[in-house]
């Protein structure tokens, strides 16, 4: 199908196309779509609670870590004083000065800068989303669901391993289990 076509399949395949893409780059920190960014402060007070606003990027579909120390260690939760900040619409609100350093899950419209394990949970996503509509067949469906599952795993299991290992905190826990 092309860009152009303008029969059911294509039609279908419009509807849903952004929301699936959407979706299942903000459900999990894929590798090929993480960013950082240094934000300024937005001039103008906040309302209550904290000091400062920072307007998010354009791109931003998921928050991993904010942060007012340029060269943070971005492990998640681990050795990491996590400063307090709320978001709200598609501001962060917080007390951190400026600049903050942001690192988030970005949307990418280009498809050539998806991993390919990525591509095909993707289309197997849309082949879900659109396959009662296209085929009238439950049955169908179910298989598209199977293929989902299978794909996604795989390639949340590829992205996994191009990011470092977590260090675990050393809680009386973590050590009892020595």
């Amino acid at each position: 199908m092309a860009e152009t076509d303008n029969n059911a399949q294509s039609r279908a395949i419009e509807a849903v196309y952004d929301g699936v893409l959407d979706n299942l780059l903000r459900i999990y920190r894929w590798s090929f779509a993480i960013r950082r960014a240094q934000l300024a402060a937005l001039t103008g007070e906040t309302v209550y609670g904290y000091q400062f606003q920072y307007q998010l990027p354009a791109d931003c579909l998921r928050i991993d870590a904010v942060s007012d120390v340029p060269h943070q260690e971005w492990h998640y939760g681990y050795h990491m004083p996590f400063p307090r900040y709320q978001v709200e619409g598609r501001k962060i609100l917080t007390d951190m000065e400026s600049p903050v350093y942001l690192r988030y899950g970005a949307k990418l419209d280009d498809p050539s800068q998806y991993d390919s394990a990525f591509t095909e949970a993707f289309a197997c996503a849309l082949a879900v989303e659109i396959c009662e509509t296209v085929t009238q067949s439950s049955t169908k469906k179910q298989a598209a669901m199977q293929d989902f599952e299978l794909a996604i795993r795989q390639a949340r299991q590829a992205s996994a391993i191009e990011r470092p290992p977590i260090q675990q905190q050393e809680t009386s826990w973590f050590t009892s289990r020595l």
